[in-house]
């Protein structure tokens, strides 16, 4: 808990770091009283194409991937892009020509529309540090443990699963090898009683074969002493 609480101080220190970087940095272009023709370097009569090849110059140099470590390249790229849009364009470079010519309106409008695209472009490319309160944190607890208590049941109902499926596969493996043993020994004792009877059948023939053999001998000699 403590360490989660130090993490989002220094994030907030962090954000409040870079954010006072991006005020002063528009604070001063706001104080230096620029135009946007003085922002891009151009005369009040320069054509549209000096405008063009002044904006794609500075925009190289103002870039804010041109130099990751200076966060007020943004706010100055920003402001450039802003002056392009206006003075790129006849009607709004028309009406931004005769604010001009009242120094003290001139300034003040471009002070505020300058500051309200600004924050308005801030807001995609820096994301506030999100607040936690004590509410919050107890939601995201208890949905942690919703969470956590969810996997367990699920490790759970898998291992119940994986169970059940073992014991059925092992029931069905030991029916299939009491059934491969109860017909290996009807084989056997069929083959064991085809043998008993067939050495009892030859044993009778041998006997009945000796028989008639005698039978013939005792003939023989019977015929013999008759004569």
């Amino acid at each position: 808990m403590q360490l989660e609480a130090h993490m989002r101080l220094c994030q907030r220190c962090l954000w409040c770091y870079r954010s006072g970087l991006r005020l002063l940095s528009l604070s001063s272009v706001h104080r230096s009283g620029e135009t946007y023709y003085e922002l891009l370097g151009v005369k009040p009569d320069a054509s549209l194409e000096e405008i063009k090849h002044a904006f794609f110059s500075k925009s190289k140099k103002l870039h804010p991937d041109s130099d990751l470590s200076n966060p007020g390249l943004h706010s100055q790229f920003v402001a450039l892009s802003e002056a392009y849009r206006v003075l790129s364009r006849e009607g709004s470079r028309r009406e931004y020509d005769q604010r001009l010519r009242r120094p003290y309106h001139s300034r003040e409008a471009f002070s505020t529309e300058s500051a309200e695209r600004m924050r308005y472009w801030e807001q995609f490319r820096y994301d506030p540090p999100q607040e936690y309160t004590t509410e919050k944190l107890k939601r995201q607890k208890k949905l942690n443990m919703h969470l956590v208590g969810y996997c367990l049941v699920a490790m759970l109902a898998s291992l119940v699963v994986h169970y059940l499926g073992f014991r059925k596969l092992e029931e069905v493996h030991s029916n299939f090898m009491d059934e491969k043993d109860r017909l290996i020994t009807q084989i056997y004792n069929e083959s064991k009683e085809r043998a008993r009877v067939n050495g009892f059948k030859k044993q009778t023939e041998i006997l009945r074969q000796k028989h008639a053999e005698f039978l013939e001998k005792y003939k023989l000699r019977s015929g013999r002493d008759d004569k």
